[in-house]
């Protein structure tokens, strides 16, 4: 490992709190954060630097979290990628409150057969997310960052050959991802795509702005609200251990509780309300900062924290879905516990029993509990999906201008409520504002439009 590595870097920044390191870091990714969040937030490139900025600001706040890592670049790109989805969410949210549209019609969605940039660049970012993480990291370093085989070889500690053989393989899983959207192509186009198209040069002075912006949060990070956070995320990261905690109390509760002695049922007593009283504080903790693990400024979710969402796993693809045993779950399980062992306990035929009837009581409510929010989450993922999906040939009135072969906003409305949107043509032709199309196919965040006529 060279002394100017990315992960030397980020570890000089944690051990010697070495902002010219951080910013070295920063500048040597820039171009791929920024390049990543400027595709999926349609091209507004000040939508665009905020996502990076905030996506700067988490690796500087979690910087301790990530000095195992050999290589940075997978991180920074599934953080982006989050950010970038979630930024958008919150521009359509503020923009819904002010528009208005009119009823829609279906029209032919038309077909994409061709793999040039324009019809790659809006299918290009959920692809590479689909891939297995050893996968998505051989594209990035390989046709994003230009690494040479025997760095890569050396930073995924598979030597030279085998770097080569797998940034091949995942050019080749990458290209039948996107055929199966349409995205034909032979495996040296896309390459070359990639290699030419796939980072643009941020712009002059953006990496010290990044930097400098995310020495300046992460210094400002550290009291009130934040121990609050970092003691909530010690209980979500170490699931494991917390389990294991969990079930020595619920042992030394039970074994206390069996003694007759008036002295041990006070202590089993002691032991329930502080079973009681912590897994209150962290069912609350989870509530109000459930999300704040993700999130950069104003609301960014940057969903590449180390370990997720405190209830939000990662399969596959590194996309966010409940996990059962989860912070939530546990401290539920915790605080369950604790109570049903403080009213057994006073009870004067069921106190020596009092553990494990607690035990098993408090195991079947954080049973109910993690049922109940994989429902919600299932559900609200699917709502959302098919909401979106249901656009396709609705008619929408243009609400800010869409430039030719650029993006504006539309908006539109769909049972019974109004939405907005960014949007770009078809055939890259420009509409005025106020103008009426045609939704013919929305890509991930991204919608196209038609004229109406």
């Amino acid at each position: 490992m060279t002394m100017n590595d990315d992960a030397q870097l980020l570890r000089r920044y944690v051990s010697e709190r070495s902002e010219s390191a951080f910013t070295e870091l920063v500048e040597r990714k820039a171009g791929l954060v920024y390049s990543a969040a400027l595709r999926q937030v349609g091209g507004d490139t000040l939508l665009a630097q905020d996502v990076s900025q905030g996506v700067f600001i988490d690796l500087a706040r979690k910087a301790g979290q990530l000095t195992e890592r050999t290589e940075l670049t997978s991180w920074l790109y599934t953080s982006t990628r989050f950010a970038a989805l979630n930024a958008l969410r919150e521009q359509h949210r503020r923009q819904l409150r002010e528009q208005e549209a009119h009823t829609m019609e279906e029209i032919t969605r038309p077909a994409v057969t061709e793999a040039d940039w324009e019809k790659v660049r809006p299918l290009l970012d959920a692809a590479i997310c689909d891939l297995p993480d050893s996968d998505r990291s051989a594209v990035l370093m390989r046709y994003f960052e230009s690494q040479p085989f025997a760095v890569m070889g050396e930073k995924l500690g598979i030597g030279e050959s085998s770097a080569r053989m797998r940034a091949e393989r995942a050019l080749d899983k990458l290209r039948g991802l996107l055929a199966q959207k349409g995205i034909t192509s032979t495996a040296a186009v896309l390459a070359l795509v990639l290699s030419t198209k796939a980072v643009a040069a941020p712009p002059v002075g953006l990496a010290a702005s990044l930097a400098g912006g995310a020495l300046a949060k992460s210094a400002a990070i550290g009291t009130g609200a934040g121990l609050f956070v970092k003691a909530y995320h010690v209980f979500a990261m170490n699931k494991v251990t917390t389990g294991v905690a969990a079930a020595v109390t619920v042992t030394a509760a039970g074994v206390a509780s069996y003694e007759v002695d008036e002295s041990a049922r006070h202590t089993a007593f002691f032991i329930y309300a502080v079973c009681f009283g912590v897994g209150l504080l962290f069912a609350i903790l989870s509530v109000i900062f459930g999300h704040l693990g993700h999130s950069g400024d104003g609301g960014v979710d940057h969903g590449a924290d180390l370990h997720g969402h405190a209830e939000a796993g990662f399969g596959a693809h590194d996309m966010p879905g409940f996990e059962p045993i989860g912070p939530t779950t546990i401290a539920t399980f915790v605080t369950a516990f604790g109570g049903i062992g403080m009213v057994l306990n006073q009870s004067a035929s069921l106190h020596r029993f009092s553990g494990p009837l607690a035990a098993v009581g408090a195991l079947a409510i954080a049973a109910v509990v993690g049922w109940g929010f994989a429902l919600v989450f299932r559900w609200a993922q699917g709502s959302s999906e098919g909401r979106i999906s249901e656009t396709t040939g609705l008619t929408a009135t243009v609400i800010t201008p869409i430039p030719a072969g650029g993006v504006g906003e539309i908006a539109y409305v769909q049972a019974g409520s109004r939405y907005s949107a960014p949007a770009r043509t078809e055939d890259g032709t420009a509409f005025p504002n106020g103008a009426t199309v045609r939704i013919t196919r929305v890509v991930g965040t991204q919608f196209y439009v038609s004229a109406s006529g």
